[in-house]
């Protein structure tokens, strides 16, 4: 079974910072963030209870990473 995450991130000007963009998500993504390549469904990552389905968990975890990342550099100057 095939599973396709898609995530909504933005960059605010005026505070120069990445982030993950939860309203722009449930916005563009009505009916899940994660598209179902066997069911051709989409479906959410979070059934609430603090409980994720696939790698929901996992992967934004590693978004929120490297975007934490990415804001650093830009406070830094260095890539």
């Amino acid at each position: 079974m095939s599973k396709l995450y898609h995530y909504v991130i933005m960059f605010d000007e005026e505070s120069n910072h990445w982030s993950l963009d939860i309203e722009g998500e449930e916005t563009a993504f009505p009916n899940g963030t994660i598209y179902n390549n066997q069911t051709r469904g989409w479906e959410y990552g979070y059934v609430g209870d603090g409980n994720f389905t696939g790698k929901e968990q996992e992967l934004t975890e590693k978004l929120s990473q490297e975007l934490d990342s990415w804001n650093l550099s830009l406070k830094t100057g260095e890539r």
